[in-house]
């Protein structure tokens, strides 16, 4: 079984998949199951521009502190760290990877990493793919898009994702589930506009058993919304789709918030840690298991108030 990440938004560690391989481990040592290869790609470190127009905002507060020294400046421009960790990373990023040059040299190194990983293990013919955030875009536009140039990575990619019932070698690795965390597709797609018969293409080739698909939402993760209504799963064959819910707290601030009506400041406090949770959750871990090892039961059955 190959596991295969791919990571989202403001994401500079490239061990960022650690603590959820940790526990997806336990999770398939009490259920008494041979471990996954892990294989977290990586493209965080793609030139971005975000650190030049910092530059720029902070030469333009310098002028403003000049021209006003009476003035707070942290306070006429409130949420700098904010503002600079993840609200300028997370939209960086978007536009690094839907600039044409910049976003194929993230997909070149996908389908780096997807080769090491089937090289590694070519015995193994089921890969199961876990994105998140912005990677679950990606993830999108690589399967489903035509948009892309003739020699673009992600014809590479999808001649190494082979389809079930393919006519070639039965022994090459093809997707058995996809598990997206934190994922904005739902408003991404209005831009993409990837068409119902798109996925159908590739839904319909899963004949003996459905390509299996969970959608993993925080509760207090603004950047992740359900996907059911919109692919409408119901007129898809082969497909076993489900929107899960993480229904917690983000942090301790967030739910000291919440408890006493501040919702504004709840969402503030917990915006950021929610979009990440998911790395860190057993909730997260337990679903991406069950889905992993096909047990639909346990999709169904998992609840995620408590974490």
């Amino acid at each position: 079984m190959l596991v295969f990440f791919i990571h989202g938004v403001a994401t500079k560690d490239a061990g960022y998949s650690k603590k959820l391989e940790a526990l997806l481990k336990e999770e398939f040592i009490k259920k008494d199951q041979s471990l996954p290869l892990f294989y977290a790609s990586f493209w965080g470190n793609i030139l971005k521009q975000t650190g030049q127009i910092w530059n720029w905002v902070h030469q333009d507060l310098q002028d403003l502190e000049r021209n006003y020294p009476q003035v707070d400046v942290q306070d006429v421009f409130r949420y700098q760290a904010f503002r600079q960790d993840f609200i300028s990373e997370f939209f960086g990023d978007i536009l690094t990877y839907f600039n044409t040059e910049r976003g194929r040299k993230i997909r070149e190194l996908i389908a780096q990493g997807l080769g090491d990983l089937i090289r590694t293990s070519p015995q193994d013919d089921e890969l199961h793919i876990i994105t998140h955030s912005l990677g679950s875009v990606i993830l999108w536009d690589i399967l489903f898009s035509q948009e892309f140039k003739s020699g673009d990575p992600a014809y590479e990619i999808r001649s190494m994702i082979n389809l079930p019932n393919s006519p070639e070698d039965r022994r090459k690795t093809y997707v058995k589930s996809i598990t997206t965390m934190g994922a904005p597709v739902l408003f991404f797609n209005m831009m993409l506009n990837i068409s119902q018969d798109k996925i159908r293409v590739l839904t319909d080739q899963y004949k003996t058993r459905p390509l299996r698909w969970v959608n993993i939402i925080h509760s207090s993760d603004i950047i992740a919304y359900p996907l059911k209504a919109s692919l409408n799963v119901q007129s898809l064959t082969n497909f076993f789709f489900r929107d899960k819910y993480i229904w917690a707290d983000a942090n301790i601030p967030e739910k000291g918030a919440r408890v006493f009506g501040q919702t504004p400041a709840a969402m503030a406090l917990g915006v950021a840690d929610a979009h990440g949770y998911y790395w860190r959750s057993r909730g997260t871990a337990r679903l991406i298991a069950a889905n992993l090892l096909g047990d639909s039961k346990a999709i169904d059955s998992t609840r995620l108030d408590t974490d």
